[in-house]
């Protein structure tokens, strides 16, 4: 990790003014769907624009990485077809992979249901637990306590490289904003086991706002690399223009 991160402070503006917005955003369309419960339906309005927002940063960061005419690091290209290929997950999840739009039988979910998205992962192993009684519950609490040890002690372990770490991502704008969008879509996939209309309208907020903050977040690394290859073509072009008379 570049060392002059290290004395970079923990948040830039630029995302701390992000973070704003976005929770204003969040919060007064949280409210709309409290108000308007008809635009959270299936297949409604906010989810379809879900899996729309989905299918164009899919596009858009799939599309960037793969350019060879745009000035990337590797980190980046590796960043940009991971976003891609997970906003890809998410648009088929969103649409059931296609399930209601084909008419496709998916499979069904032991404990009712079918599994047709990504969280449905989340809901078998829960209901797995559930299903096994008090043993299965205390596995799953084994379980977590020595994952979290092991978690603990690997942060111990490399502090400072975790340290680094986390002040190279809040201060960088793709990387902050790309894990913001995965840290709302794992509250989301949280509240869609609370059995609650409060927690299902904040979930399909939390998607629909993270569709578009994945879009924001490969367009604004796009625009930043864009702008340095034409400023380097016009100065080529410019320089062949000088010289194109003594040419002749």
């Amino acid at each position: 990790m570049p060392d002059e991160f290290e004395n970079e402070p923990m948040m830039s503006r630029e995302n701390k003014a992000f973070v704003a917005v976005l929770g204003a955003i969040v919060f007064l369309l949280f409210m709309l769907g409290l108000s308007a419960p008809n635009l959270l339906v299936e297949d409604g309005l906010v989810e379809d624009l879900s899996a729309a927002g989905f299918a164009v940063a899919a596009l858009l960061a799939l599309n960037t990485g793969f350019l060879k005419n745009v000035s990337l690091t590797f980190t980046d290209r590796c960043l940009l077809i991971g976003t891609g290929v997970l906003s890809l997950v998410l648009f088929l999840s969103e649409i059931s992979f296609g399930a209601r739009i084909f008419h496709v039988q998916m499979p069904k979910m032991k404990g009712g249901g079918e599994f047709d998205g990504g969280h449905d992962i989340v809901i078998l192993v829960f209901r797995t637990i559930r299903d096994a009684g008090s043993a299965g519950i205390l596995v799953a609490m084994i379980g977590v306590v020595l994952l979290l040890a092991v978690a603990v002690a690997l942060l111990l372990r490399f502090r400072r490289e975790a340290e680094a770490m986390v002040r190279y991502i809040l201060a960088r704008t793709f990387e902050f904003r790309l894990l913001l969008a995965i840290c709302m879509l794992a509250s989301a996939v949280i509240l869609d086991l609370i059995p609650s209309y409060k927690a299902a309208t904040l979930e399909e907020i939390l998607e629909f706002s993270a569709s578009g903050v994945l879009i924001l977040a490969v367009a604004g690394l796009r625009w930043r690399k864009g702008p340095s290859l034409v400023r380097r073509d016009v100065r080529t072009k410019n320089t062949i223009r000088q010289h194109w008379p003594r040419q002749l």
